[in-house]
């Protein structure tokens, strides 16, 4: 008896953290919790830990393998050490998974520091989404030495004038932005932004070119200031996991008050204006509208 109890706690255990990992895989709470890169090895985890504990039940071990006396072989009879190892390991994970609402609240973020400059930020992932379009360096103007111009090279206009069509010596409107053609859009067509293209662009020059004067949506959560007139819109950030992930934020100014509730999802349309203090250049998000939303599918930035 002392033996089947101990060896059903224990497979419990084992099943018990493995379903856990499953589930959370299967329905998508894995999402708030880890970057992608490493949501596969919680699939494989889990399905491992069920493997361990449906054959750790189902097998028979001999225990009269010692002599009297001399036997090791006594910790898997012990039921008291299966029964701790189920409410240590494998009951707190259960009951964390039921009763969690998988979202921090107000306090917890202000507990873990806001980060509002770019440069704090890690050198962005190498994982993108492949829907989204990808700005080339040409088209910011990364390639472009402003400090310094090639003089023209000197040409023969002895064959007469420039054939039309050829494109030499005409200049680009001014409204022509190359830029805008792989700039992400939402439905309404406006630039759809994250918190996290806003802080980078504040020590990239190429990006702040591109987002001056465009009408602009982000999507994040409101933590509201004193002024009515003013918020944080919030994003968590993570690198690996929940345990690094910290908030990042972008104030938001407006012409009027707004009451919305607080830590909610909000989706903000207006224009980034940068403001140049010493060496440091900051971004404030100019709102025309905000709105309350859904939140996106991915709750978190990588």
């Amino acid at each position: 008896m002392r033996r089947w109890a101990a060896k059903l706690f224990n497979g419990a255990t084992l099943l018990g953290l493995g379903g856990v990992l499953v589930a959370f895989f299967l329905n998508g709470r894995i999402d708030q919790y880890l970057h992608p890169q490493f949501r596969p090895w919680v699939l494989a985890g889990g399905i491992g830990f069920c493997i361990a504990g449906a054959v750790y039940l189902v097998t028979r071990k001999s225990m009269d393998c010692c002599i009297d006396g001399q036997c090791i072989h006594g910790n898997p009879r012990n039921p008291v050490r299966a029964v701790v190892a189920f409410g240590v390991i494998a009951l707190p994970l259960v009951a964390g998974s039921v009763l969690s609402k998988d979202s921090y609240d107000q306090q917890a973020i202000l507990n873990r520091g806001f980060v509002q400059d770019g440069s704090r930020l890690p050198v962005r992932s190498s994982v993108k989404n492949p829907d989204q379009p990808v700005i080339p360096s040409t088209a910011l103007g990364g390639d472009k030495d402003q400090s310094s111009v090639e003089p023209p090279l000197p040409q023969d206009n002895s064959a007469g004038p420039d054939p039309l069509g050829s494109g030499q010596g005409q200049n680009p409107s001014p409204g022509d932005d190359s830029s805008d053609q792989y700039l992400p859009r939402a439905a309404d067509g406006n630039v759809a932004l994250e918190v996290s293209d806003l802080l980078y662009s504040e020590a990239e020059q190429s990006l702040r070119k591109t987002f001056t004067g465009k009408t602009i949506e982000v999507i994040g959560q409101c933590l509201p200031a004193s002024d009515k007139t003013q918020f944080k819109l919030v994003r968590m950030f993570i690198v690996c996991c929940a345990a690094d992930a910290r908030p990042i934020s972008v104030p938001v100014k407006l012409d009027k008050p707004v009451s919305v509730p607080d830590m909610s999802w909000v989706k903000v349309i207006g224009q980034p204006e940068y403001v140049t203090s010493g060496d440091k250049t900051k971004v404030v998000l100019k709102a025309a509208s905000v709105a309350p939303t859904d939140p996106p599918a991915e709750a978190m930035l990588y």
